[in-house]
């Protein structure tokens, strides 16, 4: 079989929440590189960001004040209940 894809992960520290483009573009370069993609935002994450993750699989997580991240859609919930 072929060997699990390597996380490839961006994190968004702006004041924003984060952009449709940004969750397109994370998700293609993913794709690109073989790996999945995961989102972190501190600011959270437009809603039209949102569903595009959530129509492509895309875990999406926030950080909470301190540091950790926390899940924000489905995806992410799979992830984590994965062992990741």
């Amino acid at each position: 079989g072929r060997p699990a894809a390597s996380p490839f992960s961006q994190r968004h520290s702006t004041t924003r929440p984060t952009s449709l483009r940004a969750v397109e573009c994370l998700w293609l370069n993913g794709l690109a590189a073989g790996a999945r993609g995961v989102a972190f935002s501190l600011a959270g994450y437009a809603p039209e960001a949102r569903r595009r993750a959530d129509g492509v699989g895309l875990p999406l997580f926030v950080m909470d004040l301190t540091g950790a991240p926390q899940p924000v859609n489905g995806a992410a919930d799979e992830l984590l209940a994965g062992g990741a």
